[in-house]
């Protein structure tokens, strides 16, 4: 066990309408849950992740500048491989861990306040939360917006932001359509419908209003 008082990022998720799945589509969610958690730690090698019963996951995050980009990898990640994949997300930041091998074992208040979140999900999908009033004042109802976005999105819209939020440089219009093999206009009708670039700027704020507690 390692205890820290520096700020981490917790975030925990569960699937919706899991017990629905086949089995081939149980595995596509499993496999892309792995993908996801693979690219959080290709950012961070000290992030790590815990998958329960194939259909609840968690990270724990020490950049926590990117952990909103990291839940929308989750939550656009899963809802791209179909109608039938959505997840709820819950994510929290907060100092003061006891960080363990396993993560399903590790404690602090980011745990709880992102545990509590995840039970407090009824007809939402997203929620944050922080042990920092200003953080919560700020960005409460912005994530509530955020995640009516997300819940419309289709599939196809998930799919073409995914490269975006993949690396933390931006692509281009033109690059994301060479990477996906479609026209870029096509990639750039598809970025607008899906409010992209509104997305990309609740982003921006969120890590400029977070960097600053990073090693507090």
């Amino acid at each position: 066990m390692a205890k820290t008082n520096k700020t981490i990022a917790v975030i925990s998720g569960d699937i919706v309408n899991s017990t629905q799945l086949d089995a081939e589509q149980f595995e596509q969610l499993l496999t892309r849950i792995k993908q996801i958690q693979a690219w959080i730690s290709h950012e961070n090698t000290t992030n790590a992740h815990s998958i329960i019963r194939g259909d609840e996951f968690q990270s724990v995050v020490h950049d926590i500048e990117n952990a909103l980009r990291y839940t929308l990898l989750y939550r656009l990640g899963i809802k791209a491989l179909g109608k039938a994949f959505d997840s709820r997300i819950s994510f929290a930041i907060a100092a003061h861990a006891e960080l363990r091998t396993s993560v399903s074992e590790s404690m602090g208040e980011a745990f709880v306040l992102s545990g509590r979140g995840l039970k407090s999900l009824k007809s939402h999908r997203l929620i944050f939360n922080a042990d920092r009033a200003e953080l919560r004042t700020q960005f409460d109802l912005l994530f509530q917006y955020l995640d009516r976005q997300l819940t419309d999105l289709t599939a196809r819209q998930c799919e073409v932001m995914l490269p975006m939020l993949q690396t933390a440089q931006e692509l281009s219009v033109s690059q994301l359509a060479e990477q996906l093999g479609i026209a870029t206009a096509t990639a750039s009708k598809s970025l607008k419908a899906s409010g992209w670039s509104l997305i990309s700027a609740l982003n921006q704020q969120f890590i400029n209003q977070v960097a600053g507690f990073r090693n507090v």
